[in-house]
């Protein structure tokens, strides 16, 4: 597959040593490895896209076990985080329908490399407060985080679980 990079604002301009004949002018953080806008690198297939490949073999391509046959089920990629990432909330498949999502995201993260101290936050530290809460979200969203309304939607509502409202 071709890589396809995506510009994000805690990303890097070099990418080595995974990608070392790669220069760039924009801070890259993501390189999607799979995706509907990815494409075969070779062989018979080349310069297909995910999407139209989903949409052409359908089952043959995904499996069984894909929720929709006609889309690429798994997103592949590498990040490089150089600077604190954006806030990550996804739904699940039930808030991801109720707004019209065909289905939530599911993660797993498999981290190859990290510098000494780097860490992966999850959930809040104790005592945190709705208020402390939303204004977290709001300096996000002013620096420029990737916060969705869907997003933000489901994060308050699991924060309201959390809290007992």
């Amino acid at each position: 597959m071709q890589p396809v990079f995506d510009p994000r604002p805690w990303g890097t301009l070099d990418l080595s040593p995974i990608y070392p004949n790669h220069k760039f002018e924009q801070k890259i953080g993501e390189a999607w490895l799979t995706g509907d806008a990815g494409k075969v690198a070779n062989g018979p297939l080349r310069g297909q896209s995910l999407a139209d490949l989903s949409l052409k073999y359908g089952r043959e391509l995904v499996g069984d076990a894909a929720a929709d046959s006609k889309r690429f089920p798994l997103l592949l990629k590498f990040l490089f985080p150089h600077e604190k990432l954006s806030v990550q909330v996804h739904p699940d498949d039930e808030a991801a329908r109720r707004v019209g999502m065909p289905c939530g995201k599911t993660e797993c993260w498999y981290v190859a490399h990290a510098r000494a101290g780097a860490r992966i936050a999850l959930g809040l530290k104790p005592g945190v407060t709705r208020e402390q809460f939303m204004d977290a979200f709001n300096v996000a969203l002013v620096v420029g985080g990737s916060i969705t309304i869907p997003h933000l939607r489901r994060a308050t509502e699991k924060l309201d679980q959390i809290l007992g409202g």
